[in-house]
C-alpha cells in the first residue's frame, strides 16, 4: 500500500510542474567527440581552489553584523530573469550561443536560481537505486542527455576598478560550461557545492554578456544515484564578488578544549593572497568576542606581503571559556581585518567560533567529555513547488521540526 502511495504522488508531482510544451528544436549540431563531461579525469577548468565560507566588508562594524553578501557593495547579485533555451538532447544545444552577435530568436526566460523541470522544461525524475540512463560509464547517451542554456547582461559596479573579479556558482545541477563576453572561461561538474571563476580579465566596463551551458547527466551522475528527486539547472545563487589584489583568500579556525575543558586553545590560520605579486605592508588585526561583546582575544600583526600566497598564524590559550554543546550552543565572533600601514580598513570579515572537544574513547562517542548518542536524520533541498531551491524560511522550518524530535545531526552525504 505504501509502495502504491508513493508511486501516485510521484505521477501528480510530475503532472503538476510540468507544462504542455511542444518540442521545437532550433539548432543540429555534429556529434560531439570526448566532451570533458564523459571524461572522469576532467571534473573542472579553471576553477578557484575550494576555501572557507566567508563574506568580506568594508567596515569592522559591518564584519560583526555579518548579514551576508547581499548586504555588502562587494557583492553584485546575478539572479532573476535569464534567456533561456532548453533541448532534450546533446545534438539540439545551440552550439555558438555564446557569441556576442548570436540571435536569442525562438528562445524563453527562465528565473534563476531554478530547476527547469520545475519550470516546464523537460521532465522530473525520481529513482534510488536504478539509473536514469543506461549504464555504461562514464559515457552518457547524447540522444537523451538534457541542455540547458543560459544567457544574460550585467554590469560591473564603477567603483570595482582595479578589483579582482570572481563569477560565484552556489549550485550548478550537472555539468557546467561558463562563457564570459564570447569567451571559455571555465567548466565545473559537482552540483552542490560552489564553484567560482576569475573573470577579471574577460570584463570591460559598460555592457557585459555572460553565458552558461548545463548538462543534466555526465560521469559524475554515476556517483549521484540516491533516493531523491532528479532536477537540473541553476539552482542555487550567482553573484559576482570583487577582491583587491592583497586579501584575505582563506581561513581555518581551531577551537579545542583543554584543562579539564576549563580552557579554549584558539588558532587562525590565515591564507593572504597576491594576485598581482605586489610587495606592500599591510597590517592584520584579530579579535575573538564573546556574546556580550567583551574582547576575550586580540592581536595585530604587521605582514610584508610579495609571494603569491602566505599564511599568518595567530594562536592563544582562551581562560574559561563557555564551551559549545548542542543543549548550550556558545558561541564567540572572530573578526579578521586587513587594513594598510595608516589602518585604513581595506577588508572586514567574521566567523562564528565554538570551543568543544570530540573525541571516540573506548568505543563511545564523547563531546566534552560526555558521552553523546547520535540521532541523526538524510535531508535533501527539496520544496514540493520549486524542487531543489529553497529558501530560509524552509530551512527555520525544517530544523525547528529536527529539533523538536531531538535530532542532533544531519546526513549529508548525499552531496
Amino acid at each position: 500500500m505504501r509502495s502504491y502511495i508513493k508511486i501516485i504522488t510521484i505521477l501528480v508531482f510530475i503532472i503538476s510542474c510540468q507544462k504542455e510544451r511542444i518540442s521545437k528544436p532550433l539548432y543540429a549540431n555534429d556529434k560531439w567527440e570526448n566532451p570533458e563531461w564523459e571524461n572522469p579525469e576532467i571534473f573542472q577548468i579553471n576553477r578557484e581552489q575550494p576555501k572557507a565560507t566567508f563574506y568580506n566588508y568594508n567596515t569592522v562594524k559591518d564584519a560583526f553584523l555579518n548579514k551576508g553578501w547581499k548586504n555588502s557593495p562587494n557583492y553584485k547579485i546575478l539572479n532573476g530573469k535569464w534567456n533561456f533555451y532548453y533541448t532534450d538532447s546533446v545534438q539540439g544545444k545551440p552550439a555558438n550561443f555564446y557569441k556576442k552577435d548570436f540571435s536569442l530568436k525562438g528562445w524563453d526566460t527562465i528565473s534563476v536560481p531554478s530547476n527547469w523541470e520545475m519550470k516546464g522544461f523537460g521532465l522530473p525524475i525520481y529513482t534510488n537505486i536504478v539509473y536514469v540512463f543506461p549504464k555504461n560509464p562514464p559515457f552518457i547517451p547524447h540522444n537523451i542527455n538534457n541542455v540547458g542554456s543560459y544567457k544574460r547582461n550585467f554590469e560591473i559596479p564603477s567603483n570595482w576598478k582595479d578589483k579582482d573579479v570572481y563569477l560565484h556558482f552556489a549550485g550548478v545541477s550537472g555539468a557546467m560550461y561558463v562563457y564570459i563576453n564570447g569567451i571559455k572561461v571555465g567548466y565545473n561538474e559537482g552540483s552542490k557545492t560552489p564553484a567560482e571563476f576569475n573573470i577579471t580579465k574577460h570584463i570591460k566596463s559598460g555592457i557585459n554578456e555572460i553565458a552558461v551551458q548545463v548538462l543534466r547527466w555526465s560521469d559524475a551522475s554515476y556517483i549521484e544515484d540516491q533516493d531523491f528527486w532528479r532536477l537540473s539547472g541553476i539552482e542555487r545563487d550567482v553573484y559576482l564578488r570583487a577582491d583587491n589584489p592583497i586579501a584575505i583568500n582563506d581561513f581555518r579556525v581551531g577551537s579545542d578544549l583543554v584543562n579539564n575543558y576549563k580552557d579554549g586553545t584558539f588558532s587562525l590560520d590565515i591564507e593572504i593572497k597576491n594576485t598581482k605579486k605586489l610587495t606592500e605592508k599591510r597590517q592584520l588585526k584579530v579579535e575573538l568576542l564573546d556574546v556580550n561583546q567583551n574582547k576575550v582575544f586580540t592581536d595585530t600583526k604587521s605582514i610584508k606581503v610579495s609571494t603569491t600566497k602566505s599564511n599568518i598564524l595567530f594562536n592563544d590559550i582562551i581562560s574559561n571559556v563557555k564551551p559549545w554543546t548542542a543543549e548550550t550552543p556558545n558561541l564567540y565572533t572572530a573578526i579578521i581585518t586587513l587594513s594598510d600601514t595608516e589602518v585604513n580598513v581595506l577588508q572586514a570579515t567574521s566567523v562564528k567560533v565554538g570551543f568543544r572537544n570530540i573525541k571516540i574513547e573506548n568505543n563511545q562517542f564523547l563531546v566534552n567529555g560526555k558521552p553523546v548518542l547520535i540521532k541523526g536524520v538524510n535531508l535533501h533541498d527539496h520544496n514540493e513547488t520549486t524542487g531543489h531551491v529553497i529558501d530560509e524560511a524552509l530551512t527555520i522550518i525544517d530544523l525547528r521540526l529536527m529539533k523538536e524530535n531531538n535530532v542532533n545531526a544531519i546526513r549529508c552525504s548525499h552531496y
